[in-house]
């Protein structure tokens, strides 16, 4: 398996430790894999897809594409967060004088 392909998985790893962490409502866990994520992300080079045996490609996409589902089921449970933390802010504001 190439590095790139072994950095793909390593980013599907932290991406369902995300979805987990969101699940199980633990939002610090979820910003420490999100920021690993990032990292790992950005040390990609952005010709990765064109580096990657052809062999490789299909298997790079499919972790992509999990990657990205993973995504999309963690954006609702974010949104209910912040709605959650809008509303303690908003119990939380002084009264206007």
């Amino acid at each position: 398996m190439s590095a790139g392909l072994s950095a793909l998985e390593q980013l599907l790893a932290y991406s369902e430790a995300m979805l987990g962490a969101a699940e199980s409502r633990d939002w610090q866990a979820l910003a420490r894999h999100e920021a690993d994520r990032r990292a790992l992300a950005d040390s990609l080079p952005d010709a990765l897809s064109a580096e990657l045996p052809a062999e490789e490609q299909q298997r790079a996409r499919a972790l992509i594409e999990s990657s990205l589902r993973c995504d999309t089921l963690i954006q609702p449970r974010l949104a209910r967060r912040m709605d959650e933390l809008r509303v303690l802010l908003r119990a939380a504001a002084p009264a206007a004088e």
